[in-house]
């Protein structure tokens, strides 16, 4: 007659009973212990993490989060995934929600409102306990939508309407008009800016630092010295190659985020130009390429990782306390000087 075939002990789900029979406490304690309660003697908490680890426990996720009525899912919905911004932004958020047990949903917007659309109701559909959104329109009814369907969320990079969102942002104001003083105090005074697209909140905010700097210099804009891309690579080399084309081109250019200079740097180089020799410049974005460049590229560096953590740290505020007043957050950009400039002086 065949034998009866068990489960080995390694098959078996290690459960809190196992960990509180181990340990010689109540389960009840274990469950506290496990859920970082406080309230809880250092000599139990110590017994209950030292079974737990010989145990090898892992968490019940499922029957955790329905003990709680929530879920271990945020949604983060950025703008660019080409865009290596957001990839450490998104760096930045799981470092904190990692800790809490989180796990990240990430979509791509891809700079279309319909599709973000899409993504916050597949979002909401599936239950997340919030969400962190990089929006791609300030005025779109999605977010205040979001806002009233009750699951908490914050915006991250751009600003939106007022509905009650808490926001982490960084001052690219204050980060353009730097830049441009910078190139100021090295004699140029003819600086072209290439923009990104005119609708976000984030590149209206640091084409209005280049132009109210140069005004507080009495400084007329030339003719063709505005340009927007697209925020993409392609937007920066078409913008580029029409300064280039100018019948009297700018010394120095201030690029408005990372992927447009590297279209700029590509226009800049077909032209035959050198830098920082014949054309100086400024990027946003410290990417790990900057550095490497021949040579260096000068940047406004924004705080990306930070704002990540900033955002994370809200969200996981927000779930636990619904009812905190709005918030927003302003990040500081630093320059970064390399050797991409050179002084007209």
């Amino acid at each position: 007659m065949a034998s009866r075939k068990t489960k080995s002990p390694e098959a078996r789900r290690i459960t809190v009973k196992d960990v509180s029979t181990a340990a010689g406490v109540s389960t009840a304690s274990v469950s506290r212990v496990l859920a970082g309660f406080e309230d809880v003697s250092e000599e139990t908490r110590q017994r209950v993490l030292e079974a737990a680890r010989s145990l090898n426990y892992q968490p019940n996720r499922n029957a955790r989060n329905l003990r709680r009525n929530t879920t271990s899912k945020i949604g983060v919905i950025i703008s660019d995934i080409q865009n290596p911004f957001f990839g450490t932004v998104v760096r930045g958020i799981e470092k904190i929600t990692i800790k809490d047990d989180f796990t990240l949903i990430l979509g791509n917007s891809d700079e279309d409102p319909q599709r973000e659309r899409k993504l916050i109701a597949m979002l909401l559909e599936e239950g997340v306990a919030g969400i962190i959104i990089a929006p791609t329109d300030v005025d779109s009814d999605s977010y205040c939508s979001l806002f009233n369907s009750g699951t908490p969320y914050v915006v991250i990079d751009r600003r939106i309407k007022d509905c009650g969102a808490d926001m982490v942002n960084v001052d690219g104001y204050e980060g353009s008009r730097q830049a441009v003083e910078h190139l100021l105090g090295l004699g140029h005074t003819r600086i072209g800016f290439i923009g990104g697209l005119e609708h976000l909140s984030v590149m209206q905010e640091r084409k209005l630092g280049y132009l109210e700097t140069m005004r507080s210099h009495k400084l007329p804009l030339e003719d063709g010295f505005l340009n927007s891309g697209n925020n993409r690579q392609d937007g920066g080399y078409r913008a580029m190659g029409e300064l280039l084309r100018l019948e009297r081109p700018p010394s120095a250019v201030l690029i408005a985020n990372n992927l447009m200079t590297l279209g700029g740097l590509k226009a800049i180089h077909e032209s035959g130009l050198k830098i920082p020799e014949q054309i100086s410049l400024i990027g946003f974005d410290d990417m790990d390429w900057a550095a490497s460049l021949q040579p260096p590229l000068s940047v406004i560096a924004q705080p990306a990782f930070e704002m990540g953590e900033r955002a994370a740290d809200a969200l996981l505020e927000r779930i636990r306390e619904p009812g905190l007043p709005p918030r927003k957050f302003l990040l500081q950009t630093e320059l970064i000087l390399r050797a991409s400039c050179r002084s007209l002086k």
